[in-house]
């Protein structure tokens, strides 16, 4: 019976796939470490404003300081709410001699929040965890413990 011999390319299969396992034990055994602690120190907690318009007292009920804020799409964590207020909805109401005045719409509440969350800065915009962007005056479906509103970003500060 014939001895097999080694040849070149055995050989650089082998270099090959022993290069991807060393590869693989950096990426997965920390070798990251300096990214991921750049990545850290880049997202602050930041401050931010939200509105929600025209809900009735259960949800503004359901709404409690301390409670964590998720994405609806996405299911990222996307801050923790720091305070509620609300006030009563007002609306023009117009008068039999032709006049609008300003009456309370009954049983509906517009809520303010003051959310702090993981939001990072880039030069494209505010990020919280580097995928779901918060833009001024825009609109995000967002979940907590209780409630499943609609929020209105009114301000990011820092």
């Amino acid at each position: 019976m014939a001895k097999k011999r080694w040849n070149v390319i055995d050989i650089l299969i082998i270099l090959v796939v022993l290069a991807l396992l060393a590869l693989a034990v950096y990426k997965i055994g920390g070798g990251n470490k300096k990214e991921t602690a750049e990545l850290a120190d880049a997202v602050d907690q930041t401050t931010y404003t939200a509105f929600i318009g025209e809900v009735r007292m259960p949800t503004v009920n359901a709404l409690h300081e301390g409670d964590k804020m998720f994405d609806d799409k996405t299911g990222i964590y996307i801050g923790t709410i720091k305070s509620v207020s609300h006030q009563p909805v007002m609306k023009n109401v117009l008068q039999l001699d032709g006049s609008a005045k300003e009456t309370e719409y009954l049983g509906y509440y517009n809520v303010r929040l003051t959310i702090e969350g993981p939001v990072m800065e880039k030069d494209e915009g505010y990020f919280v965890d580097g995928v779901v962007e918060l833009k001024a005056n825009s609109e995000m479906p967002i979940v907590t413990k209780y409630a499943q509103p609609v929020i209105k970003i009114t301000s990011i500060g820092t």
